[in-house]
């Protein structure tokens, strides 16, 4: 029979048998989940930013400018050629222009008007030249225009029959006359519109040397390098070549001098 002692001894080591599985498990380190990355995780839900990219706007086409240039001929249509003559140095500057019969301004008026309508910007300027009945015509042509909303850059007349009309919306009348031929007259002058309305008295002027009636004075070469020179300058034509141009080299004197008159 096992004494005291030996059980005991059983019991302990029985205890420390039973013990150890328990210290076993709660010694053990639960797992730990893997350390996350420093880098930052794109969120799926967020789309990433899409970077804008710089778009420069087209810039508008400069319209095309048309420009309106007639000029009129006087009674039967035969006695104003120096219309015609003007018409060729204007289209050697590269400027269009119409030469027509001091009767059809009123078709004329109503064909600009139409266009301005469509196109105000691009139809400009607007110019009419005319001499004797032709720039009786011219007046009331720009008078019509004034009327339907049509401004007129510039009215010129060699020799009218007519003080007027003179309108406001013309922006300047250039009237080339002779006061001692018995034909022609100094446009009426409104008031407050001296600086748009000049009244060159061509019989006084330094720049002119020949004696000019109302059948020749359309045709003069001084008047005409002036008078071209205006409508150069308002449609923006290139000046010819030195060489090519003939007496238009004295257009600046031939303005300074008609200015100061």
């Amino acid at each position: 029979m096992p004494s005291r002692l030996t059980k005991l001894c059983y019991v302990l080591m029985g205890t420390a048998l039973l013990s150890a599985p328990l210290v076993s498990v709660s010694a053990a380190a639960p797992a730990q989940p893997p350390a996350q990355s420093p880098v930052a995780q794109a969120d799926p839900a967020k789309p990433a930013p899409v970077k804008k990219a710089r778009s420069q706007a087209a810039k508008p086409a400069k319209a095309q400018r048309d420009p309106q240039v007639y000029l009129f001929r006087g009674l039967a249509n035969v006695f104003s050629l120096g219309m015609d003559d003007m018409s060729k140095e204007l289209s050697s500057q590269g400027i269009p222009n119409h030469v027509l019969n001091h009767a059809n301004w009123p078709r004329i008026a109503a064909e600009i008007t139409a266009k301005y309508k469509a196109d105000p910007k691009a139809t400009r300027p607007i110019v009419l030249v005319g001499h004797s009945l032709g720039a009786n015509a011219a007046l009331l042509m720009a008078q019509q225009l004034s009327r339907n909303g049509v401004p007129v850059d510039l009215v010129v007349t060699f020799d009218p029959t007519t003080a007027g009309p003179v309108s406001p919306g013309v922006r300047r009348y250039l009237n080339l006359y002779q006061s001692n031929n018995g034909w022609s007259s100094a446009l009426d002058v409104p008031a407050g519109a001296e600086r748009r309305v000049v009244n060159s008295d061509v019989r006084k002027r330094r720049d002119i040397k020949a004696e000019l009636s109302h059948f020749d004075i359309d045709k003069n070469r001084v008047l005409h390098e002036q008078v071209v020179s205006e409508i150069a300058r308002l449609t923006r034509a290139k000046p010819k070549a030195p060489g090519k141009a003939g007496a238009l080299g004295k257009v600046a004197t031939a303005n300074k001098v008609a200015g100061s008159l």
